[in-house]
């Protein structure tokens, strides 16, 4: 495009030249014109006077001739450019759009194959604990040993570290947090990452109450990143009903602030299926004016659905 751009340019110059020439040129037969014309003496008779008359025209209209032709010359070298430039900025714009979909699609190519290897790894590991199962199977003296072993395991120590991990962070709850505990939650996050895959479903629990305790974090700045963490954390808590209807109850905190009652009511209700006293006391308080759940419960035909509910929860 740079190249058809150059030449285009080039020949509009060239003509713009050949157009100022002949403009020169026509300034000077114009001058000649007017040092060759000379007065009529005033004895000239009447057809004399008309010959003179009529070359003077004939000179005029020829000169305005050459004028028709020279801004039309100019008309053109300017269309012509003008339609030049449009079609090199089409044919610019479709080319930076094709670069622009490779670059997507690079991307999205670099990001399959991060996934894979990190589907990859997942893989290795679950294949390394199946076989230490094995291996414990088979040997069934070496069970006392394993016993006092299991606070040493990895998994015995990935999962005390999550813990760890959770209780520390859950003091920013609820608070702004500074430019280094927004550092520490970040590198936080990345770790957990990592030991979500590394541990697997031994440390899945744990894993669970990390991911809610995130999305306590960002519930109030990042709601979008706090509903990515109770999503996942419903997805580890499967093996424990409790758990699970714990993050459903947050679910259901996160739906009603987002004003889907609908879903929040579903996930309220699906959080009652495995009552506790945890529970019982949190809907006690998040049911006031002011809580979490007030709109819910205030908001036809949601209300009625909540005070079902009530019949079968012990609220202190």
């Amino acid at each position: 495009m740079a190249i058809i751009r150059t030449i285009a340019l080039s020949l509009v110059l060239t003509m713009v030249v050949a157009v100022l020439t002949g403009a020169a040129i026509q300034l000077w037969n114009y001058r000649q014109q007017d040092h060759s014309r000379q007065p009529l003496p005033d004895t000239s008779t009447i057809d004399e006077r008309s010959r003179a008359l009529q070359d003077r025209v004939e000179i005029l209209t020829k000169r305005v001739g050459d004028m028709e032709l020279l801004v039309l010359v100019l008309l053109g070298t300017s269309g012509l450019y003008a339609m030049v430039f449009v079609a090199s900025s089409y044919f610019s714009a479709r080319s930076f759009a094709r670069q622009a979909d490779r670059t997507v699609a690079h991307i999205k190519d670099q990001i399959g194959v991060a996934m894979g290897d990190l589907r990859e790894l997942q893989e290795q590991t679950q294949r390394k604990v199946s076989g230490q199962e094995m291996g414990r199977a088979s040997e069934p003296a070496r069970a006392g040993a394993e016993e006092l072993e299991a606070d040493t395991s990895p998994f015995g120590s990935w999962e005390t570290r999550v813990t760890g991990m959770a209780q520390r962070i859950a003091l920013w709850i609820g608070r702004s947090l500074s430019t280094y505990e927004q550092l520490e939650l970040v590198r936080s996050e990345s770790e957990a990452a990592y030991l979500e895959v590394a541990g697997g479903r031994h440390i899945a629990s744990a894993m669970a109450n990390l991911y809610r305790t995130f999305a306590a974090i960002h519930a109030a700045d990042d709601p979008i990143r706090a509903r990515f963490y109770l999503d996942r954390a419903l997805v580890l808590a499967f093996a424990e009903p409790q758990l699970e209807s714990e993050v459903r109850y947050d679910l259901a905190c996160w739906f009603a602030g987002a004003h889907d009652l609908e879903q929040a009511i579903r996930e309220l209700a699906s959080a009652f299926q495995h009552h506790s006293k945890a529970l019982d006391a949190r809907l006690a308080i998040d049911l006031e004016e002011g809580g979490k759940l007030y709109r819910l419960a205030s908001t036809p035909p949601f209300d009625k659905q909540v005070n079902d509910l009530l019949l079968n929860v012990s609220i202190p």
